[in-house]
């Protein structure tokens, strides 16, 4: 299942509307016929994966049902087992989708961890000078988006009745990941000697990839 998030998309759009700019501008028939090939691919992309987004969007928020016309409800009647079929096959498709979705995001949760894990510690850092201490800053600040953006991803999952146990334990592994990125990033505000928040952040990260390694021996 392929992933989409809004901001790939605006960047898509952003992309079409430069190609059509330097389309437009082209000169010499060959250049222009080129430039108007690539802007029509870029913009089918576009709205391919805008039509995903869109589709994502409704199924997370629960906008996406079944139709149902007028004309089956007498079938429905002289055949129960129709609807049952029909409920069936909506869960199958649910669970495959989270499933496939939920093993991209245990690679993300555990790539993330590590690197919190890896994270030099505060005396190591302060003794490198100015320069390279915005070089870690601003990798803290990268830990803290990407574990904020992990939780929320897990928050709008949906997941299938009987993942619900193992849905509650990687939203609790999620939410570590979220404290754990918040506090390296949050050393460089307190800057304590001891480093304490590197190293909260590190036995957080330590909870989370045992959370993991649980959910996935289960499964």
């Amino acid at each position: 299942m392929i992933s989409v998030e809004l901001v790939q998309v605006a960047i898509l759009w952003c992309i079409a509307g430069v190609a059509i700019i330097c389309a437009l501008n082209a000169r010499g028939l060959l250049r222009q016929l080129i430039s108007w090939v690539i802007t029509i691919a870029i913009i089918i992309t576009a709205m391919f994966f805008s039509y995903m987004e869109v589709e994502n969007l409704k199924r997370e928020i629960g906008l996406t049902r079944p139709s149902q016309s007028s004309s089956s409800e007498p079938v429905v009647a002289m055949d129960d087992t129709i609807p049952i079929a029909e409920e069936v096959v909506e869960l199958d498709t649910l669970a495959a989708s989270y499933m496939a979705v939920e093993k991209q995001i245990f690679a993300n949760i555990i790539s993330i961890a590590d690197s919190i894990l890896a994270f030099p510690e505060w005396n190591a850092i302060q003794i490198q000078g100015i320069e390279k201490r915005e070089i870690f800053e601003s990798k803290a600040r990268f830990l803290r988006n990407k574990s904020m953006d992990s939780y929320r991803q897990i928050r709008n999952l949906t997941p299938p009745p009987e993942k619900k146990l193992s849905y509650e334990a990687l939203l609790d592994a999620a939410d570590n990941l979220r404290l754990a990125g918040y506090e390296v990033h949050n050393q460089f505000g307190v800057e304590d000697a001891l480093g304490e928040s590197i190293a909260k952040a590190r036995e957080r990260a330590n909870i989370v990839k045992s959370t993991i390694s649980t959910i996935t021996n289960k499964e």
